[in-house]
């Protein structure tokens, strides 16, 4: 089965770079949509990272074959005005202008939404930036691990008091921020197709972390600095904590409402004698004594190993998890049976798996016929021959360095 292509028929031009906007792209392009990578003629930045943390494999550019799989490039020099009326001929074709170009760099290139929609009234204009589109640093330089993780105040919720802040995963805010890009292009689109407006979509790192945090922010905005510095480091709760096992792996339980599940943990960690503990003997007394009560489960879950605690607890149908790590979570068979992963064929026939949209339509999110990422400019003359343009215009362009080919 695969994924239902909602948006097969909506053209996006994306000029946009690195992670953020371009995962966007790609979920679009999963469900149908024809997505074209407009590149300045010296490709995207990030065809050429090298972090040296093994996305650049022999075969493939991971991070790229991720967020641009399904995707067309084309290659333009934008700095020019024969460029720019290219690009803004491409404009008229398209449905959505998709960009995560600082707007002080769109306005010095002329494609403000204003300038695209006298070209294309219809055009729907997504912008996606570090620090928001107003303000005194909405031009700034930002990527994920400073707008989204520092800025935003997940350094700060997840370190320890007194420690360096925790290091953000790759891409962390930028797959975060590209759900809320899609979803507002949708939005958009539907909001088009109802009334015929065609409107404008800003999302930023900072509004997604904002957004993403806001149970912690919105107290936040109430609480002492007193109660502030408790909630970022609130310390482990007996009931909703990860505990280790003999053999060095750990165990999530995530019991919220401990009275239906406290008696049951007991009996199937063989700690029935903590049943009868006048210091657990309700909610209130398993908080109020919890630093013996995580003693004494730390004892108990310490005591067996992982496959062990799996068997025991199976059966039992409450909220608890193995801590995987990532050999584990791409063999998951839930996220198999759900095809939340799947393979991309990249130039060498070397296959690359990447990781599905987490939006199914129809049962699945898989694209019917997976593409991995083009290389730079190597759908230049078919997208521009499609829009009209001549050949010939096209031949002295690519001579003349104003468009570009593969290679």
């Amino acid at each position: 089965m695969f994924a239902t292509q909602v948006f097969e028929g909506v053209r996006v031009l994306e000029l946009a770079q690195f992670v953020f906007v371009p995962a966007a792209g790609a979920i679009l392009a999963d469900l149908g949509a024809d997505v074209i990578k407009i590149e300045m003629t010296d490709g995207d930045p990030y065809r050429r990272l090298k972090i040296a943390d093994g996305r650049q494999t022999a075969s493939a550019n991971l991070a790229m074959e991720l967020n641009n799989r399904g995707k067309r490039s084309v290659a333009i020099d934008l700095k020019t005005e024969e460029g720019r009326e290219v690009l803004l001929r491409l404009v008229e074709t398209a449905d959505v202008f998709l960009t995560s170009i600082r707007p002080g760099a769109l306005r010095r290139l002329g494609l403000t939404p204003e300038v695209l929609r006298a070209r294309n009234p219809r055009i729907i204009y997504a912008h996606g930036n570090g620090l928001g589109f107003r303000g005194e640093q909405a031009d700034r330089a930002g990527y994920d691990a400073s707008c989204f993780w520092a800025r935003g105040g997940f350094a700060h919720m997840l370190s320890a008091p007194g420690q360096r802040p925790a290091r953000p995963r790759p891409a962390l805010g930028d797959h975060a921020g590209a759900m809320n890009v899609a979803f507002g292009l949708a939005s958009a689109l539907f909001h088009r197709e109802r009334t015929g407006e065609a409107t404008s979509v800003e999302v930023s790192l900072l509004s997604s972390a904002l957004w993403i945090l806001s149970a912690d922010v919105t107290m936040g905005a109430a609480l002492s600095d007193a109660q502030l510095a408790r909630l970022a480091n609130p310390g482990r709760h007996a009931l909703t904590s990860a505990y280790e096992t003999a053999d060095g792996r750990y165990l999530q339980l995530m019991f919220l409402d401990p009275e239906r599940y406290w008696p049951e943990l007991c009996r199937r960690l063989g700690r029935e004698a903590l049943l009868q503990d006048p210091r657990f003997a309700s909610a209130e007394a398993r908080v109020e004594h919890g630093e013996a009560l995580l003693e004494a489960l730390d004892e108990a879950f310490a005591a067996r190993t992982l496959e062990d605690w799996r068997a025991a607890l199976a059966d039992w149908d409450a909220p608890w998890e193995v801590v995987q790590n990532l050999r584990e979570l791409v063999t998951d068979p839930q996220a198999r049976a759900n095809d939340a992963l799947f393979d991309v064929v990249v130039a060498d026939g070397t296959p690359v798996t990447v990781v599905s949209g987490p939006v199914s339509f129809g049962g699945s999110p898989l694209p019917p016929a997976p593409r991995c990422a083009p290389a730079m400019g190597r759908d230049t003359a078919a997208v521009l021959r499609e829009a009209g343009l001549a050949e010939a215009d096209i031949a002295s362009w690519a001579a003349r360095g104003i468009v570009a080919g593969p290679g």
